[in-house]
């Protein structure tokens, strides 16, 4: 008796990029340091306002990092609310 092989299609592996990160040398590896670095300037860099460990994820939060990032070099303070409008909105009579 042959059995009847039914080949299923290969579903592609669902592989998230994590959002928190658990160890020291990640995050260093993140910000393109060391982690000797990174432990050096640890402290320094929470009081400047880096994000600290979340004790209950146990990891630092990728995107925190990047806001505080993009703090420091000035991102998105340009914007105000008044250019956030969408230009279409005067155009269409929106607003």
């Amino acid at each position: 008796m042959y059995r009847r092989m039914i080949m299923s299609r290969i579903k592609p592996a669902f592989i998230p990029t994590p959002r928190v990160v658990t160890s020291p040398v990640q995050v260093a590896t993140f910000l393109g340091r060391s982690e000797e670095w990174f432990r050096q300037r640890r402290e320094r860099l929470e009081a400047d306002g880096f994000p600290r460990k979340d004790r209950l994820l146990d990891g630092w939060d990728l995107d925190a990092i990047n806001a505080w990032l993009d703090k420091r070099a000035g991102l998105g303070q340009h914007l105000s609310p008044e250019s956030t409008i969408n230009p279409c909105d005067e155009v269409f009579g929106i607003g």
